[in-house]
């Protein structure tokens, strides 16, 4: 009994770690990239919007140059965020991972389909 239990902690454990990139569908909503990798989007994707998901007072401690700011937590974010061109790449990010990927998630349900969450947030940027 404790074998089986044990398989399933660790079978739990396992697929509720892994990213929610996917859909339903299965199609992929997002890609994940680690702040190495997204220096080196931002630097050959001139085109890419870079979205700071974090609130006012988070970004009050700096943000990824030429980021735009979106607050997440603000009731009024599903609104801005259909205001972006959706056919645009963006690369999204808050302040340690989580809420870019709600983030992500949402856009991708509103249509938008290049999107790049940034792993760590901006304070593995730092």
């Amino acid at each position: 009994m404790k074998i089986v239990f044990g398989f399933f902690l660790l079978a739990l454990i396992t697929f509720s770690c892994k990213s929610k990139s996917a859909g339903p569908t299965g199609q992929e909503m997002y890609k994940n990239i680690d702040v190495s990798g997204a220096k080196q989007y931002i630097m050959n994707s001139p085109n890419l919007v870079i979205l700071d998901v974090r609130t006012p007072g988070e970004t009050k401690d700096g943000m990824i140059p030429n980021a735009i700011e979106i607050d997440y937590k603000n009731s009024n974010f599903e609104t801005e965020i259909n205001k972006l061109d959706k056919s645009k790449s963006y690369l999204v990010y808050c302040r340690s991972g989580g809420r870019s990927v709600s983030a992500c998630e949402i856009m991708s349900a509103a249509g938008f389909t290049d999107l790049t969450n940034m792993q760590g947030g901006y304070s593995a940027w730092k």
